[in-house]
């Protein structure tokens, strides 16, 4: 009876720090959570928008100069960052916050209520329009051909069959192109700066554009040139989220009125004026590594450095916590304890951790649950390292020989004092070498959460190559600052390794 009382007075400790902890997570979750729905009128949204209550929030890929990119101290500018402050200005909006996202997230943002309004350099178009809502036009656009100065083999559309065509996920060319140029093979990359980068390093013979974009890179870094004239004539609009009409009627009164007072005009020039001179002008001469464009950014990569540990800590803790209960999970012999920890690792480890990431950012608000990004980010990382933490965990209990238990029971010891006092501290020392290499792979992939908006390392090392083009520069230091975090990680799991092998 002594016994099972106290099996069951272990199962039920284990019990409590799960829901100790699933409680936690949900309180932290629910904190963190922006509001998970528009308010019950759009006039009253934009009620609370004009009164300072809330700000703004505009989504932007800020790799797509002029239109938008960052600084040296990492603040957005461009067109359409001053255009939709002087919209909002214009409209009685107080408050204005832009984030930064990867062009292809914008649209899926605004569905699930992560942001207002879509400031990217975005196409009016006809499918876009069936998701979202558009602005009335605020600037002219238009597809081009760019190739390299060397390049004669390609002088129009028909050309680009059979070769290989950088463009940027989820912007207008890929969708036309396949439409109009099914031929050509489609080498589909992040961000603006990539795309020219890729032809100037022959990896892509060609890339399509809008217009404008193509030819600031071409005033900036030179090496490419227009194919021609515009292939389309597509304009750029802001997106909104369907039904925030009083919004998009506001900004598009401000529009019309910004025009008339010559206040649009002024910006038009000074963000495109130098840009109507660029196939005369020469192009600014770089070396092949500029230290200048990391010391400028220093600020900038600090930050986004900060950041990038605050995401490792936060999510290693995570890891071991979830690890932990799945691998008493696993061990339990209570049947639905055991399938729920088996189906842990299987859901987790048998699929992407980007997939696992955008589920948790995007496909979450469906249900009513929004999280902020960097709660999405930790989470996702967390459960990811945790189904591989599981199993570590598992593994090290199974190895400490069974006559251990057996020799504590024999002792007088119940089973859960066994486990607590005798077969976890040596399960421990057995996982120490497994769990270093977790780590750092935990470390690499915190990477990844750039995706989901959140301005760590990686993402700020984006921003700063949209603006400099140096993308070699910025990539090398970005890498160093990885090797060295993931050899501290080493040093400290061998350290105590070392330390601690005196006890098995």
């Amino acid at each position: 009876m002594k016994r099972l009382f106290t099996r069951y007075r272990f199962w039920a400790i284990v019990a409590a720090f799960v829901l100790g902890i699933t409680g936690a997570a949900a309180q932290a979750a629910t904190a963190a959570t922006t509001p998970p729905a528009a308010p019950a009128t759009t006039s009253a949204k934009l009620a609370d928008l004009q009164s300072g209550k809330v700000a703004l929030r505009v989504g932007t890929d800020a790799t797509f100069p002029p239109f938008e990119f960052t600084d040296a101290n990492g603040e957005k500018m461009g067109f359409d960052v001053d255009l939709v402050r002087a919209l909002a200005a214009k409209a009685g909006i107080k408050n204005v916050e832009f984030t930064q996202m990867p062009f292809g997230n914008i649209v899926p943002a605004l569905q699930a209520n992560q942001i207002d309004l879509g400031a990217s350099a975005i196409y009016i178009s006809a499918e876009r329009a069936k998701a979202i809502d558009f602005s009335d036009v605020y600037y002219p656009g238009g597809l081009s051909i760019f190739v390299a100065d060397s390049n004669t083999a390609i002088n129009s559309l028909a050309d680009l069959a059979g070769k290989k065509v950088a463009v940027q996920v989820g912007t207008k060319s890929v969708a036309w192109l396949e439409q109009n140029q099914p031929k050509a093979e489609l080498v589909q990359v992040q961000t603006n700066d990539q795309m020219f980068t890729s032809v100037k390093l022959g990896q892509a013979d060609a890339v399509v554009t809008g217009q404008p974009g193509g030819r600031y890179f071409i005033h900036q870094q030179g090496g490419l040139k227009q194919v021609g004239d515009r292939l389309t004539n597509e304009n750029y609009g802001y997106a909104f989220q369907k039904g925030d009409t009083d919004i998009k009627d506001a900004f598009n009164k401000a529009l019309t009125d910004l025009k008339g007072d010559g206040g649009y005009d002024k910006l038009t020039e000074q963000w495109f004026g130098d840009v109507a001179s660029a196939s005369t002008e020469p192009a600014k001469a770089h070396s092949l590594i500029n230290i200048s464009s990391i010391t400028n950014s220093a600020d900038q990569l600090w930050r986004g450095l900060v950041t990038t540990m605050e995401i490792i800590g936060m999510s290693l803790v995570l890891s071991l916590g979830f690890g932990m209960l799945g691998g008493f999970a696993k061990l339990s012999k209570i049947l639905p304890l055991r399938w729920l920890g088996t189906a842990y690792v299987s859901v987790i480890r048998g699929t992407p951790f980007i997939v696992q990431l955008f589920l948790i950012y995007f496909g979450l608000p469906q249900l009513g649950v929004q999280l902020q990004p960097m709660v999405a980010g930790v989470l996702a990382l967390g459960l990811y390292s945790g189904s591989y933490v599981t199993e570590i965990f598992r593994g090290a209990v199974q190895s400490v020989d069974k006559g251990q238990m057996e020799a504590a029971r024999s002792c007088g010891m119940s089973s859960a004092a066994a486990l607590r006092h005798v077969i976890i501290p040596q399960a421990f020392l057995r996982m120490l070498p497994p769990l270093g290499n977790e780590f750092v792979s935990l470390t690499k992939n915190s990477a990844l959460v750039s995706f989901v908006t959140i301005s760590e390392l990686f993402l700020v090392g984006q921003s700063i190559i949209s603006r400099t083009f140096d993308a070699l520069t910025v990539y090398l230091f970005i890498g160093l600052v990885y090797y060295i975090l993931t050899n501290i990680i080493g040093f400290v799991a061998n350290t105590l390794e070392k330390k601690l092998a005196v006890y098995i």
